[in-house]
């Protein structure tokens, strides 16, 4: 149930790649053929063909010209683009590195008595007794803490030196963009 999950996420980028493929080289075709049309031209130039309005294009021509079945669809599918790009950007995760030294504002190799001292500097900032912001705290217990125990457990550090990991070797995982057809 978890993978279909995952593959979920990425299914938007799927169906993204999917409506540029033709929708961009058609877009092109489409704005090359519009300013490769040349405008009518005024055979007589005297002051009554120009007056009388025989040449110029009323706005009503002008809008129905633009609005064609087929722009309107450009610009549609155009718009459908531009809301699958957001949702692409607002709900992807980035893979983030488990870095406990960074968090704690450490450097590599720090001694155990570096640790503890950064740890109880953040404590005092970010500790839920201390600061009531649900954010704060959620950076306390995600972060902040696991990254202490990691430091501090010989085991979680022997872990993190040699696999880059508290939890040891950890394994890759890459997900294809597309949906499964499985059988529920």
């Amino acid at each position: 149930m978890a993978a279909t999950e995952e593959n979920s996420q990425l299914f938007p980028i799927f169906i993204l790649t999917i409506m540029a493929l033709p929708l961009v080289p058609y877009t092109i075709l489409k704005l090359c053929h519009a300013f490769s049309k040349k405008i009518k031209t005024i055979h007589c130039q005297c002051s009554d063909c120009a007056r009388s309005g025989k040449y110029r294009k009323s706005i009503f021509k002008r809008i129905s010209n633009f609005s064609t079945c087929s722009n309107l669809s450009l610009v549609l599918l155009w718009v459908i683009m531009i809301i699958l790009i957001y949702y692409i950007k607002s709900t992807s995760r980035e893979m983030q590195v488990f870095e406990p030294f960074s968090i704690l504002g450490l450097e590599h190799g720090a001694s155990d008595s570096d640790i503890k001292k950064a740890y109880r500097r953040l404590s005092i900032q970010y500790h839920p007794d201390k600061n009531p912001d649900p954010e704060a705290n959620k950076y306390f217990v995600e972060y902040i803490s696991k990254a202490y125990q990691a430091l501090t457990d010989p085991i979680s550090r022997e872990n993190f030196e040699k696999y880059g990991h508290p939890d040891g070797r950890q394994a890759m995982d890459f997900k294809w963009a597309l949906l499964s057809l499985s059988s529920c």
